[in-house]
């Protein structure tokens, strides 16, 4: 049993550069700060008065958070089985 569990610890500790890899190729930082400014953009007064932009930017908002959250779940699945390993 606990060849077995090391084997699953080995598994997952190789797999640690393989996520930070996607977190750098996916640009999470840049998205995280993409994402910022455009919830900055939304804050400032008069943003409704341009509805199809508000539109265009409240969707764009909404697919980089998607994707955010996308790698956060994944990312938080691999360092729970680290931390169940």
């Amino acid at each position: 049993m606990t060849v077995e569990f090391d084997r699953y610890r080995l598994d997952l500790e190789s797999m640690e550069n393989d996520i930070c890899e996607m977190e750098e190729s996916l640009g999470i930082e840049k998205l995280l700060s993409e994402i910022k400014d455009l919830e900055d953009e939304a804050a400032k007064e008069g943003f409704w008065d341009d509805l199809e932009n508000s539109q265009k930017i409240l969707q764009k908002t909404k697919q980089l958070k998607d994707k955010v959250g996308a790698f956060d779940a994944l990312k938080g699945e691999w360092e729970d089985m680290c931390t169940l390993v």
